[in-house]
């Protein structure tokens, strides 16, 4: 959640071949940490692509998926795209726009760790607000009356909101699918990572369009379809409880 606003503000204030080297190298230094810090990590069993499309079958594990890519897709197709938003619908000076994101990630990480203490009692609850507030708050965007002031608010509420999406909804998968957690959550990180890709790629054919609101609009749809969904679908019939995943309703992969 930090680096790109960080990498953003440090290539305001020192330049942008600072700021890539700067980042480059501390990208070393935590590759050569990795393996001294991190145990080893033995699988329980193969992953194979037969057992991936049979956590299709469990209908916590298929709506965490569709959650994933609305909500991913959605944010980066908005969010890849946040400073000329700002700049031309709020007409922010340039100057602004570096601690605007970095207030972001700040609110980013804040976001993660309050959405992990509302995860461990209320995860389909946890992931609904989310998706409410991500929609709301990117279609707001677009209202009159642009400030400085309101746009440190609306970022800040944007971090808040999808600071908590990655931890809530691998808690999610996890819940959905105890018996099945590595594959589920192969499944999960393929999603995840396609759907930023895709997002960036429509949301830039999208801003290219005469209507430059429409990414706004794309990415507040695509959350708003997210707490739909989430609605229609009661946690019982997910099979999350309020347990750990250790004492989650388990699920036959």
């Amino acid at each position: 959640m930090l680096g790109v606003p960080l990498g953003t503000l440090a290539g305001n204030l020192t330049g942008r071949r600072i700021a890539f080297s700067s980042l480059s190298a501390l990208a070393l230094v935590v590759l050569v940490a990795l393996p001294a810090v991190l145990p080893g990590l033995t699988a329980s069993r193969a992953i194979r692509p037969k057992l991936l499309m049979e956590q299709f079958r469990n209908p916590g594990v298929r709506i965490g998926i569709i959650a994933t890519a609305l909500l991913v897709f959605g944010h980066f197709a908005a969010c890849t795209f946040v400073r000329p938003a700002l700049q031309r619908l709020w007409g922010i000076d340039e100057r602004y726009v570096g601690p605007l994101l970095f207030g972001f990630g700040v609110a980013g990480v804040i976001g993660n760790f309050a959405a992990g203490a509302a995860l461990s009692r209320r995860v389909h609850r946890t992931v609904l607000i989310i998706s409410v507030a991500l929609a709301v708050e990117m279609p707001l965007f677009l209202l009159p009356g642009r400030t400085v002031v309101g746009a440190a608010i609306l970022t800040t509420v944007r971090g808040l909101s999808y600071g908590g999406v990655s931890v809530g909804l691998k808690t999610w998968m996890i819940k959905a699918a105890p018996r099945a957690v590595e594959a589920a959550s192969s499944l999960w990180v393929a999603v995840f990572n396609l759907a930023i890709g895709l997002g960036a790629l429509v949301g830039g054919v999208v801003v290219g369009m005469p209507t430059f609101q429409g990414v706004l609009w794309l990415g507040g749809a695509c959350a708003l379809l997210t707490a739909l969904g989430d609605m229609r679908c009661p946690q019982r019939r997910l099979g999350l409880t309020e347990s750990g995943p250790s004492g989650a309703r388990s699920h036959r992969a």
